[in-house]
């Protein structure tokens, strides 16, 4: 009895099926294979890329470890500068430089046993009786340095002293600017160190020079606030109370429309008076114990103002004849020459 035409199909199918289900079982016997040899090569290049990720860290925490030593040594270089010579900012200006005695820097704290401490005496050589070209040089080095030590007050003011410095011989205003960057860095990491409110209040003075009279008047506020901040902490340095009268001088030869505009920015303008401003500039002669011929010159132009032209004139004709231990520019000489001419009539 021959089978049913849909037995053979049955059949044909069976048999079909069980070839494809043995190529099946074959495909995805390929497929496990090649996706455990593809997971075999992800998990060696997993690991390889730990092993890598690992050296990383570890010589991240190396590097970690290496800088938290250097700056705990930086830390306490810093703290024996702190502790070993406190009274640092009381040193006398009787070393004043003779390009600017009004602004001679008093000798700060330095480290005792570090290779800063010889850059640092090297560089203040340079500040107060370097050339142009070495004071160019010594901004740079003061800036390699201030990379290796950004936390160090010290190297800041001396930075901005050397662009005031720069400023002097080459009239480039963005000195002025740089150096009061400088200094307003040095502030906030150590606002009690009287040479930066000083070397602050000197670059803000500068900047006058070359300001419309309402930000004249603005700078003239704050430079009056650093002195002030630079006297509390050293009351010794006579450049301060030289400086503190030039402002009083300055303030009381303000014009009546100059006075308007400072009554209009501040509810308590600054006022003085040539009185005070000659206060000032004799606790000056008193501290420096030795002729200073600019700070004598502005007795001798207080006195003038007050009525007391005899008196001023002597002042003046015995700087004529008075060395100057701190030295003395040509413009005050000049300036003395023409006060003479125009009194002794």
């Amino acid at each position: 009895m021959p089978l049913p035409q849909n037995i053979n199909a049955i059949i044909g199918a069976g048999v079909f099926g069980i070839v494809c289900a043995a190529t099946l079982y074959v495909v995805e016997h390929y497929r496990q294979d090649r996706r455990r040899h593809a997971m075999a090569k992800d998990l060696a290049r997993l690991n390889n890329e730990l092993a890598v990720l690992r050296r990383e860290l570890d010589s991240l925490l190396a590097q970690q470890k290496q800088k938290a030593t250097k700056r705990g040594k930086r830390n306490k270089r810093e703290s024996l500068i702190s502790t070993s010579t406190a009274t640092e900012d009381y040193a006398s200006a009787f070393d004043a430089d003779s390009s600017d005695l009004e602004f001679y820097d008093v000798s700060d704290e330095e480290i005792d046993t570090s290779t800063l401490e010889v850059d640092l005496g090297k560089l203040d050589a340079t500040l107060d009786e370097g050339t142009a070209g070495d004071l160019d040089a010594c901004v740079r080095q003061l800036q390699n340095l201030c990379l290796e030590f950004p936390e160090n007050p010290q190297l800041l003011w001396r930075l901005a002293k050397a662009h005031y410095r720069l400023f002097e011989k080459t009239e480039l205003t963005d000195h002025i600017h740089k150096g009061i960057e400088a200094c307003t860095s040095a502030l906030k990491l150590k606002p009690e160190l009287a040479n930066v409110h000083k070397w602050l209040a000197i670059l803000l003075g500068s900047r006058t020079k070359i300001q419309p009279m309402k930000e004249k008047i603005l700078d003239g506020h704050l430079f009056k606030e650093h002195v002030d901040a630079a006297i509390r902490l050293n009351p010794l340095d006579p450049v301060l109370h030289h400086m503190l009268g030039r402002f009083a001088y300055d303030i009381a030869e303000l014009k009546w429309y100059e006075r308007k505009v400072a009554a209009a920015l501040f509810a308590d303008p600054p006022n003085a008076t040539y009185e005070e401003a000659l206060d000032h500039f004799y606790e000056a002669e008193k501290l420096q114990k030795a002729d200073w011929k600019e700070n004598m010159l502005y007795i001798a132009k207080c006195k003038i103002k007050l009525g007391e032209v005899p008196e001023g004139l002597s002042i003046l004709e015995r700087m004529v004849h008075a060395s100057d231990d701190n030295g003395v520019d040509g413009q005050v000489e000049l300036e003395v020459k023409e006060l003479l001419k125009k009194y002794s009539r």
